[in-house]
């Protein structure tokens, strides 16, 4: 261990430790559009010859099955010719003791005369699932792609028209070489939404302001009262008192502009902090001046075209639009596609070897009948038939929600922590490399132990029995 890191290998680390404080300060971090399904690329990016638009989660299969594919190359160039050759030290030695480890594993489960079919079976699955899993920890997975308008067209009823509206998502600026990079210090404030916070504003201010003069009221009521009760007694003029003080209550009392005033300027005063505090992080919308300020322009100068679909990032359009990073490559295991079709693949592996095992008597796992007529339990043997095969598909779902989830609810936890803590989510990232590592063991094992199950016969253990 401790050569490992002597020499160069420390100030590589060092270095990179360092580049990763120095870009999480500059550059602010940003929480990605959040969406179960695979986002599409621009326009453009289609898959050749056809109309199929690409997905960021296929980038990221096709990456995976590259990345495999030399991985294949580089252990068959590495792998001793014969067993006289003494193999090669570093990553070589370490896959070569978790491939014999992993095959002794199976081997235990899985032995027999289809070893060979469920190992390479359970390998396959694993290392696509492990490659897709972990590319949640490369840098720029996830946070490096395309700026997207954050808009949507909606049919509009009255006019038959289609118009674009406005969603949720974040200001951009344009920064080195101009690229154009989203300001997650900023999230995007429509003009509506800024004037309806400064109706708020004005709401709670008037509010706040009654509320003090309420209270004057009560303060200059309850004064008299006291003072009623010491000049006259409690007992000769608790009439006269209480008159006097029901008297107070409703009116003829002098009340301080200046109390009113503070306690009305006070909510305003906050709501232009809120404004001035936008402003200097550098954002250009929800900072307009307040109806209640100096330059306040009503909708004078508001800007009756409609709002742009597809707007130039570095012109003024852009302001009017919120925006949000549509990656090119997203993680694959966190799109149900790539689960799914996992899971297929393996419960159709399952039957294959099924049939491949027992041939047409594999069928009666499902439709047990030959002892409906000839034991009394002969019902139970056909419901726990057809129980298995609702077993089978239930396993597609189980098998790619059960991924799908953990590796979808794993990207988001990196999201939220990565905003939340720029400097240092090392912890996070540790858990999601465990994560993901179980998450494809789980996947590979529950496949190779179904695939096993398959090949054993449901008339074993009667005939075993009737034998005694």
């Amino acid at each position: 261990m401790n050569s490992f890191w002597n020499g160069k290998r420390r100030y590589v680390a060092l270095l990179l430790f360092l580049a990763g404080v120095f870009v999480a300060l500059v550059v602010p971090p940003v929480i990605p559009f959040i969406q179960l399904a695979g986002e599409n690329l621009p326009a453009g990016y289609d898959i050749p010859f056809t109309d199929i638009r690409i997905t960021n989660t296929l980038v990221a299969a096709v990456i995976v099955w590259v990345l495999l594919l030399l991985f294949i190359v580089y252990i068959a160039r590495r792998r001793p010719s014969d067993g006289s050759e003494v193999p090669p030290g570093g990553f070589y030695n370490m896959f070569e003791a978790l491939y014999e480890g992993l095959m002794g594993f199976i081997g235990g489960i899985a032995g027999g005369a289809h070893f060979r079919l469920i190992f390479n079976m359970f390998m396959t699955i694993f290392l696509i699932v492990l490659l897709s899993n972990w590319m949640s920890l490369i840098p720029g997975v996830d946070t490096v792609g395309f700026i997207h308008p954050h808009v949507k067209e909606k049919f509009d009823a009255d006019t038959g028209e289609y118009k674009v509206i406005t969603t949720d998502g974040f200001e951009i600026y344009q920064g080195f070489l101009g690229i154009s990079y989203v300001n997650g210090q900023c999230d995007w404030i429509s003009p509506a939404d800024e004037a309806a916070a400064d109706a708020a504003a004005l709401a709670a201010a008037d509010a706040a302001a009654l509320a003090a003069q309420q209270e004057q009221l009560e303060d200059a009521a309850y004064a008299r009262y006291q003072a009623a009760h010491v000049a006259h007694g409690d007992d000769d003029h608790a009439d006269e008192t209480s008159d006097d003080h029901g008297e107070d209550s409703h009116g003829e009392e002098v009340v301080e502009p200046s109390t009113t005033s503070a306690a009305y300027d006070e909510v305003l005063a906050a709501r232009v902090a809120e404004k001035q505090a936008r402003a200097d992080r550098g954002c250009y919308t929800g900072v307009a001046p307040a109806p209640w300020q100096d330059g306040y322009s009503g909708d004078k100068d508001a800007k009756k075209e409609p709002i742009p679909l597809h707007p130039d990032p570095s012109s003024e359009d852009a302001k009017r639009v919120p925006w949000v990073v549509l990656p090119l490559v997203r993680v694959a295991s966190t799109d149900l596609n790539m689960t799914l079709t996992i899971a297929i693949i393996s419960v159709v592996m399952t039957q294959y070897i099924g049939f491949k095992a027992l041939g047409i008597g594999y069928l009666t796992k499902f439709f047990n009948f030959g002892t409906l007529f000839k034991s009394p339990l002969g019902g139970i043997d056909v419901a726990v038939g057809l129980l298995e095969l609702i077993g089978d598909f239930a396993k597609i779902l189980s098998f790619s929600f059960r991924l799908l989830g953990a590796m979808f609810a794993g990207a988001i936890l990196l999201f939220v922590m990565s905003f939340l803590v720029p400097i240092l989510p090392w912890p996070f990232f540790i858990l999601e490399f465990f994560v993901g590592a179980i998450q494809a063991l789980v996947f590979a094992l529950l496949t190779a132990i179904f695939m096993n199950l398959a090949t054993i016969s449901h008339h074993h253990d009667d005939d075993h029995a009737d034998e005694h």
